[in-house]
């Protein structure tokens, strides 16, 4: 894809690729101020998110290693139960103005995703979004209705999710070291 037709959709701000179980929604938009608090509360539903980072806690401990599996398990069972059909992850590319998705993931007459923060949240984030654009493989729209503390908690979610993507990277590069 081009970097002149994303910059046109996404901006000139940070941007990263990642699967994201992303869909048309029937919904309405979910609330600013729950969209922001569910993309700041991420961090604690992160598969990647180290467990025991606090130095208090005893991360090689059996009983809390049982009860985080436990506790992962029944958020998982809550998820599917509350909503099984999600959409699949596809590869997109996000930044705070926007999303470049595979062609097709949109309807064209769509005007707002559902977006799945985590396999572990349940409840979606309905996001509103321009037409959608198809230019060859790629579909790219811009959010709508996002500013103020909403964009700047979307801005962070990219940031960590750029930050996380590098990481995996290095780890890559250092395990072919070895």
């Amino acid at each position: 894809m081009d970097d002149a037709n994303q910059d046109e959709f996404l901006g000139d701000e940070l941007r990263v690729t990642t699967g994201l179980m992303i869909g048309p929604s029937t919904r309405p938009t979910t609330d600013p101020v729950l969209a922001q608090r569910l993309i700041e509360s991420l961090d604690l539903f992160d598969d990647a998110h180290p467990r025991g980072a606090m130095p208090h806690e005893d991360e090689s401990s059996p009983e809390v290693q049982r009860l985080e599996h436990k506790l992962d398990l029944l958020l998982h069972l809550v998820a599917e139960s509350l909503h099984p059909e999600r959409p699949d992850p596809v590869e997109a590319t996000l930044s705070s103005h926007g999303i470049a998705l595979p062609a097709g993931t949109l309807p064209e007459a769509c005007d707002r995703v559902e977006v799945y923060l985590s396999r572990l949240l349940p409840q979606p984030c309905v996001l509103g979004v321009e037409t959608p654009t198809t230019r060859g493989s790629q579909q790219m729209t811009r959010w709508t209705g996002i500013e103020g503390p909403l964009e700047e908690a979307i801005g962070r979610w990219i940031f960590r999710l750029h930050r996380r993507d590098v990481a995996e990277k290095r780890q890559k590069v250092d395990a072919g070291r070895d």
